[in-house]
């Protein structure tokens, strides 16, 4: 790994030996960087290229541009995560896990996992690894300090060999060892895709591979002892490093891989020459306003004019998600806006594979007497899994209709550990190995400014049983409204460590056989411009499936009901900006084994403006407050890595004051940070967990850099 890693990097450095010297007229985006080079390479472009030339394609085929802009939304995703982590409160250290501020239960998966939830936040799902189409190769940076030693590197190339085939590669690695003892996190996330077409568009094949490997120590968190001196801010300890913790002698390892492979045919493309002749002499060059994109000033049109032939290039990955504004010169100030929806019929014969293998590890030199007794006097617990999905599916495009398609799932699990625990009391099995046929159907169409999207599938036969219904209708004007309502239904297996679990520790062995956890969530998301934004979820859940304080997985007996709205809305005054984010959640009922804080805000105040002659940067700078309202937080429980059911510690009830100065150069932008620097005068009461602290006053910087060629 680390000389693919090396290599990679390598190949970065040596890509930016290429970069253009010359500005491109009216576009700061593609100038040149600051950095210049005695030999340089004169790339001569086969055509005139944008920013919106550069996507970016998730695996649902959403699409997005790259976007090399500073704003105050980049500020909330630079960490480890590149989320916001507005529902995360993270323990001390960068690559630790998060407890939950909220909850979100859509898009339930339909088969079950292997668990090991608090290790899952730096794991990327499927849904998580994107597809890029860019004329140009094109790189990023990312760069941030880590705690006490250490940093974290996100690099990132992607190029098109061809017009049909682009590749990427990517690799994130953490080393931080952290401010308390024995709390080290080493991290490494390596991915790379690819996407393919025929010239004739009747043939698309995408896939991606995913490696990582993430490595913690766990201490368990600080003894009563610790605790008091921390709390009393003894000055002995201001160095966190002379605190005890539970034991330094742990650590635990989740690494896996998957291989992903996509493809679909079809029957019926579009024919590329009679599209050619129809662009020869187009009565009206068409020009393009895209909305809603971060480039463009608010309340600004932007317009960027495109051959017939880039357009219709530019169709294939647009027309599922993107809303294209058209006018024609002699109209610019008239903009029609054009549905996206398939005017040909089609036929698609399509093939999704996905194998994935996972691993969990916990290894401990000395029983230690948090957890009990133990069989051995070393504790090296394994817990392996392997999952494969096979989907075949048939999708009709039809006029005014829209998009139909009918699927068929394969789904094979081995879920195992070492060999088979004989009990006095119950025999522990070794492995839970089964298989499932799923049938589907899912449909989309597009009528006037409503999208709307229906999907049902069920396990019709195999080991485990589930089935899950998806509806969703969106409503959106330009840029200046927004709406969503969405409702799902879902009953699937509770994951895998909650059925089965092995471990060398004797209270950490059992085998369930749990109901299907039955999950209902309705919700609305609305977006206006001059009224802010608001979410808003209702969720009833049957059987729900935790931890308790012992800790042991038990099934709820009553029905869990949970509400969350949360809205956010920003200010201006002049230069000053003030954005501001407030969520209320209430337990109706379950409040006994589940546990929110019910208020979460978070409020902004920041100065935006260039500075210097020539305005060279962009500066954003100003004041972040965060705080939620007490509650009994879940605690940790880094043998499971899970979050368990507590009633003896409350958290919350402090505010968390961060002080942030962003300034952009050409396409870097550069991060500084002084985190929860109100902790010197609001009293050592901050907690991530029952036994685990929140950070104490931390400067940070980093960096985002964008190259293209």
């Amino acid at each position: 790994m680390k000389k693919i890693v090396f290599v990679f990097l390598l190949g970065i450095i040596v890509s930016t030996q290429a970069q253009i010297r010359e500005r491109t007229s009216g576009n700061l985006l593609f100038s040149q960087d600051s950095t210049t080079f005695k030999e340089e390479v004169k790339i001569k472009l086969s055509g005139k290229t944008t920013y919106t030339d550069y996507k970016i394609i998730s695996f649902s085929k959403d699409t997005s541009i790259v976007d090399t802009t500073l704003t105050y939304k980049k500020d909330l995703r630079f960490n480890y995560l590149r989320k916001d982590l507005f529902e995360l409160l993270p323990f001390h250290n960068q690559g630790q896990t998060f407890n939950k501020l909220g909850y979100s239960f859509n898009n339930a998966s339909l088969f079950p996992e292997i668990g090991v939830t608090a290790k899952q936040y730096n794991y990327y799902k499927i849904s998580d690894v994107y597809y890029y189409e860019v004329p140009t190769p094109t790189s990023e940076i990312m760069y941030k300090t880590g705690l006490e030693q250490g940093q974290m590197l996100d690099a990132f190339l992607t190029l098109n060999t061809a017009p049909q085939f682009n590749f990427s590669i990517a690799y994130k690695g953490l080393r931080s060892l952290g401010k308390y003892r024995h709390s080290l996190a080493s991290h490494g996330n390596f991915r790379t895709s690819f996407n393919y077409h025929n010239k004739r568009k009747s043939y698309y094949l995408r896939g991606h591979f995913s490696s990582f490997d993430l490595l913690n120590e766990e201490n368990g968190g600080l003894p009563l002892e610790s605790i008091f001196y921390f709390e009393s801010d003894d000055p002995n300890y201001i160095d966190r490093a002379r605190l005890d913790v539970n034991f330094t002698d742990a650590e635990s390892m989740f690494e896996g891989k998957r291989y992903v492979i996509d493809q679909v045919f079809s029957l019926f493309p579009k024919n590329p020459k009679t599209v050619k002749k129809a662009q020869k002499k187009p009565k009206k060059k068409p020009v393009i306003a895209q909305k809603g994109n971060k480039f463009a000033g608010k309340g600004k049109k932007l317009k960027a004019a495109f051959s017939e032939k880039t357009r219709q290039q530019k169709t294939a990955q647009q027309k599922d998600t993107t809303t294209v504004l058209v006018a024609t010169k002699a109209k610019d100030s008239v903009l029609q806006k054009t549905p996206v929806l398939k005017s040909k019929f089609d036929i698609k014969i399509g093939h999704t594979f996905t194998y994935e293998t996972q691993h969990y590890r916990f290894k401990q030199t000395n029983v230690n007497s948090i957890f009990g007794e133990a069989f051995d006097s070393q504790i090296s617990d394994h817990t392996s899994y392997q999952k494969m999905n096979n989907q075949v599916y048939l999708q009709l495009d039809i006029p005014v209709v829209g998009t139909l398609r009918g699927k068929i799932n394969y789904f094979n699990y081995n879920y195992k550990y070492k060999s088979i625990l004989y009990l006095d009391t119950q025999t522990i099995p070794d492995k839970l190995k089964g298989n499932a046929f799923a049938f589907g159907v899912d449909w989309k169409t597009i009528v006037g400014k409503l999208q709307l999207t229906a999907d049902a599938n069920s396990i019709i036969a195999g080991d485990i049983t589930g089935s899950n219904f998806k509806a969703s209708v969106q409503y959106k004007k330009d840029s200046v409204f927004y709406f969503k309502g969405y409702t799902e239904f879902t009953s699937k297996t509770p994951d895998f460590n909650k059925l089965l679990y092995q471990s060398d520790y004797k209270a950490y062995n059992w085998y369930r056989n749990f109901n299907n956890e039955k999950i209902m969530t309705v919700g609305v998301k609305a977006d206006a411009t001059n009224w802010g934004a608001v979410e808003a979820s209702y969720n009833n859940i049957e059987n729900y499936t935790y931890f308790n304080s012992k800790p042991v997985p038990v099934q709820a007996v009553g029905t869990l009901n949970y509400i969350k709205v949360k809205a956010s809305k920003a200010f201006h005054f002049g230069k000053f900006t003030s954005e501001n984010t407030v969520m209320y959640q209430k337990v109706t009922n379950g409040s006994s084994f589940f546990r929110v804080p019910d208020w979460v805000t978070q409020n902004t105040v920041y100065y935006s403006n260039y500075i210097f002659k020539g305005k060279p940067m962009y500066l954003q700078t100003g004041v972040t407050l965060k705080y939620f309202s007490a509650y009994k937080a879940n605690a940790f429980n880094p043998l499971l890595n899970e979050f368990v059911l507590q009633d003896a510690t409350e958290i919350g009830n402090y505010p968390i004051l961060d002080l942030f100065i962003n300034t952009q150069i050409r396409r870097t932008r550069l991060y500084f940070k002084i985190e929860n620097f109100s902790s010197s005068f609001t009293g050592r009461n901050y907690y991530a967990a029952p036994n685990y602290p929140y950070r104490d006053l931390t400067v940070r910087f980093g960096l985002v850099w964008n190259w293209f060629i």
